[in-house]
């Protein structure tokens, strides 16, 4: 017994020590640092995202779990939202969330439809389900806003069914496409393998690119960092693929024209879509589904708010952290400019 516990202590004693170690040190950095960071573990943490939370006090948003719909069966609302991570603290969280200034600069209700248990739900999906199953209609809801991030719009379009007899559930979810995890999915534990796998065997999910200008605060100002399914979603899009996309759009819009619904639909441009005309030498392939949706959408196209119409203008002219540095959502300034031309278009 005693030679087994001196082998321990000058084998897994050292190993077990150095992988808490590993995990304390990742649980801290966690902290407010962005989902790439967290990611990719790349150099830019709280002190960045801390350099430009905004200060406004914002008015709180309101939660109905698609496990307890019961406030929206109940209850009527001036605006749900039914989103992704955009829609649910992505980036900065309610110190600078889209939903948040959406109710704060309207002085509206507003009620966010989340998914259960954080599950990878495509928002078109659901919001087509809760107006089809009646969760949804006119005489509980005025306004009905769906988001969806560019890089899951493919995948989640071609997946997309009209014959479901119940709100999806996780099991149910279909064409998710992995986002990047929020904070508190993954445990100190999983921070170590994916330190260990991403740097010692090149999968990291990050992409890095030099822009030709500044463009973000932080220690590398002209450096953009951004998720790998950015270019491996949407680049090239096939016929099928372009009259799912269509498909979706249309029979939500037609949906919640027969509930009597407002419907604004909202598309988080990708970070890489957002910057790759400033890439240096972009190796990677062009992106332009933001304005395809703009083109085969256009006699639909005042029910849509294109992120990438609202903030690109500002990446041209220079504005620094229209996206965050260290994240892959927009920032908080850019949140209430999307959340203001959401206001303008409801009713």
């Amino acid at each position: 017994m005693k030679q087994f516990l001196i082998k321990i202590s000058y084998t897994v004693l050292p190993v077990w020590l150095l992988l808490v170690g590993m995990a304390t040190y990742l649980w801290v950095t966690d902290d407010n640092s962005g989902d790439l960071m967290r990611l990719g573990l790349i150099d830019g943490g709280p002190e960045y995202t801390d350099s430009i939370l905004a200060t406004d006090v914002l008015r709180e948003v309101e939660y109905a779990s698609q496990n307890n719909d019961s406030l929206l069966l109940l209850d009527t609302c001036d605006v749900v939202v039914i989103g992704d991570s955009f829609s649910h603290g992505g980036g900065v969280g309610k110190q600078g969330d889209f939903v948040n200034y959406l109710a704060h600069d309207s002085g509206r209700r507003v009620v966010v439809f989340t998914p259960a248990d954080n599950a990878q739900l495509a928002p078109m999906q659901v919001a087509y389900d809760a107006l089809r199953l009646g969760v949804i209609d006119s005489s509980r809801v005025k306004n009905l806003v769906v988001q969806e991030v560019e890089r899951n719009i493919v995948a989640r379009h071609s997946a997309f069914v009209s014959n479901h007899t119940s709100l999806p559930r996780p099991e149910d979810a279909s064409g998710a496409s992995a986002a990047p995890a929020q904070p508190e999915e993954a445990s100190p534990l999983l921070r170590v393998k994916d330190f260990v796998f991403y740097h010692f065997f090149g999968a990291n999910p990050i992409y890095k690119a030099r822009l030709s200008r500044p463009m973000f605060g932080g220690k590398e100002p002209d450096v953009l960092y951004f998720y790998n399914e950015d270019v491996k979603s949407g680049c090239d899009i096939t016929p099928d693929q372009r009259q799912a996309i269509e498909y979706c759009y249309r029979l939500l819009i037609s949906m919640a024209r027969q509930r009597g619904v407002n419907l604004v639909i909202v598309i988080a441009c990708d970070k890489y879509d957002m910057y790759q005309d400033m890439i240096v030498d972009n190796p990677y392939p062009p992106k332009a589904l933001n304005e395809d949706i703009a083109r085969w959408m256009a006699p639909e196209l005042d029910r849509f708010v294109l992120a990438k119409q609202v903030l690109h203008p500002l990446v041209e002219q220079g504005v620094r952290d229209v996206y965050l540095f260290n994240d892959t959502h927009w920032s908080p300034a850019s949140s209430r400019l999307v959340a203001r031309e959401v206001i303008s278009k409801l009713k």
